[in-house]
């Protein structure tokens, strides 16, 4: 089931909309506190009320509940009036007039709830357009009443959408698109940037990132990657994209292409150990092209000397920036996405209480 939320101020074009028998095959399901004689009754008694709290733009409720054209033989108009009631008690949409819409003019079976923001007692009605507290309440009510899940993006009708929705799912298809022939940050940017389409880092105060951020040039809108679908947060993307340090690169360019590139480290590797496995004073790009050189001729010779070790380490630290070893316990590098559900816990294992100021 999912939960579509539109606030606005027309009552009017909304009820001829939702209870449209002809082109909607609409039926109501479930009502309260308003006249159902005609569309013009039902408007007019959801405009009384809402004059009784004056100053408020968005007084019409609007919510779409689609279930998966899987369940259409399961949810009867009842059931589908039940769990809309349920939706909305959930949601906090309570003590106000509503009327349930069922339509009837596509293959998933949907209802359209059309409620006052204005309640019974003249207040307004506060969190009842949380996208995110509404979709933790549809998942919950998909579970209990044994319906089925959606099936993510892929099955989504493109033809249908509209406005921001339209603009979000064409983001999505273009850079899950591009994904399959990138493997670094600056690949992706500049096939994204091709189909008119801006990548942006966002950072935290210390410059280390924390989020992506997409841009549809063409409209100007833009969405976190984990906004248009949790996929394409930043951490899911990067730990799919090899961040190798490019050495001929520009300095400026490494922070933008390759965010967790760890430069403070490879320098001391590199001016610590030499291409022999001895302790050299070097410049940091002769460091990198010089560890490369020795895990290249270290291969060849398949030699166990200690410059071996060494330049296998050094090897596995630029191919895998992501894992910075640390001296002592605990420790390392993290970068936490802002709107990612998958964050990183580093957990001190020698953590000591702090004692009580007596």
């Amino acid at each position: 089931m999912i939960a579509k939320i539109h606030p606005g101020n027309n009552f009017g074009g909304l009820v001829n909309y939702a209870n449209d028998i002809e082109k909607k095959d609409a039926v109501v399901v479930a009502s309260d506190g308003v006249s159902l004689a005609s569309n013009a009754a039902i408007t007019a008694s959801f405009k009384v009320q809402a004059k009784t709290h004056s100053g408020v733009k968005d007084f019409v409720g609007h919510i779409s509940l689609s279930f998966s054209p899987e369940d259409k033989d399961k949810v009867d108009n009842e059931l589908m009036a039940k769990i809309a009631q349920e939706y909305m008690r959930r949601m906090g949409i309570i003590n106000t007039q509503y009327v349930i819409f069922r339509h009837q003019d596509q293959p998933h079976p949907h209802v359209h709830i059309v409620y006052n923001r204005v309640d019974n007692d003249g207040n307004i009605i506060k969190g009842d357009c949380s996208f995110s507290k509404s979709a933790a309440i549809t998942k919950a009510l998909t579970r209990k009443y044994g319906l089925t899940f959606g099936k993510g993006k892929k099955n989504v009708r493109r033809d249908r959408l509209t406005g921001k929705d339209a603009i979000k799912y064409h983001l999505y298809d273009t850079i899950t698109a591009a994904l399959k022939d990138c493997i670094t940050w600056q690949q992706l940017r500049k096939a994204l940037s091709e189909k008119g389409i801006s990548l942006d880092f966002v950072r935290n105060s210390d410059g280390s990132v924390r989020g992506v951020t997409f841009t549809d040039n063409e409209y100007q809108v833009t969405f976190s990657g984990s906004k248009i679908d949790r996929s394409l947060s930043f951490g899911k993307i990067d730990k799919n994209m090899v961040n190798i340090y490019q050495i001929n690169d520009d300095p400026s360019d490494r922070p933008e292409f390759y965010p967790h590139y760890d430069t403070e480290y490879i320098t001391h590797i590199t001016q610590q150990y030499g291409q022999n496995g001895q302790d050299r004073q070097s410049t940091p790009s002769d460091g990198i092209e010089d560890a490369f050189n020795f895990t290249q001729a270290s291969g060849q010779e398949g030699g166990t000397s200690s410059g071996s070790g060494i330049g296998s380490a050094i090897a596995e630290v630029l191919l895998q920036p992501h894992v910075v070893p640390s001296s002592g316990g605990g420790g390392g590098s993290s970068s936490k996405d802002d709107d990612d559900d998958d964050k990183e816990k580093n957990k001190n294992k020698y953590y000591t209480p702090r004692k009580r100021k007596r």
